[in-house]
């Protein structure tokens, strides 16, 4: 698997406003619009096994302004916004990142990043549901993402064994559960998991596994022998990175509005 970008904390003020002027900057923000890429699959950039499928992405502070719009026009269905951090960091970008989703049609979520290292499970996955985590059965809240992987400056692990991990994810995932009546979806990397976390999956969690190839991952962390949602790209066609769903229209819905929804690779 190709290196990715952590997405911790807080962007450089440099890129918390409106997206600049490069190519690559301009791809991630949205302002090329359709008219700079060909129709169908490439204009969304698709991996060549995944031509076909429901396209969205996931952004955070560091693409600041989004042009909503432009992203449906390219083809976004759906989008992960950063709500979160640990037990206190609120993204500051989220409302805003959030409501234009929304209103641009996209179905729109939030996302936290897990520090097992800063408070306990409990009490990131309140924190989480208090600032934008919370799913309801509307048709258009996609239910709270984690956010698993490593943190720049911290070990790998966060300090814990694999068997601590565990019982802090599980411990997220049965707060989050309780609360909102399903649980969470989970985000990592082959390595990250199967080097901090190992041999295990937890128990009905879809996984969003981030992978930037061309061919659509085959080889899964822990158990899972499916994935749901699968990172591609962290370099257009969407603001933010890019993410395609597995699976039809009428699936894509029932994981939006079905509390009762099975994840498919458990």
């Amino acid at each position: 698997m190709s290196s990715y970008r952590p997405r911790h904390l807080t962007p450089p003020a440099s890129t918390a406003g409106t997206t600049g002027t490069s190519r690559r900057s301009l791809l991630r923000g949205g302002v090329l619009g359709a008219a700079a890429l060909s129709t169908g699959a490439a204009a969304l950039g698709a991996p060549a096994a995944q031509a076909a499928g429901l396209y969205g992405q996931d952004v955070s502070g560091w693409q600041g302004e989004v042009d909503w719009a432009a992203q449906a026009e390219l083809g976004s269905r759906f989008a992960y916004v950063k709500a979160t951090e640990g037990r206190s960091y609120r993204s500051p970008t989220f409302n805003h990142q959030y409501l234009g989703a929304g209103d641009a049609g996209l179905a729109r979520g939030g996302y936290h990043f897990a520090r097992p290292d800063s408070g306990g499970p409990e009490e990131q996955a309140d924190f989480f549901l208090n600032n934008g985590g919370g799913w309801t059965d509307d048709g258009i809240t996609l239910p709270g993402m984690v956010d698993f992987e490593s943190y720049s400056g911290l070990p790998r692990d966060y300090g814990l064994s694999a068997q601590e991990m565990r019982e802090w994810i599980m411990g997220f995932s049965n707060r989050y559960r309780d609360q909102v009546g399903r649980r969470p979806v989970l985000y990592t990397n082959l390595n990250w998991w199967n080097d901090v976390v190992g041999d295990w999956t937890p128990v009905n969690s879809p996984l969003f596994l981030a992978a930037y190839q061309s061919d659509a991952p085959t080889t899964l962390p822990g158990r899972w022998w499916a994935w749901e949602l699968w990172q591609y790209s962290e370099s257009g066609p969407f603001a933010g990175d890019s993410n395609v769903w597995h699976g039809s229209e009428d699936e894509f819905s029932r994981f939006v509005t079905d509390g009762d929804y099975s994840a498919i690779g458990i």
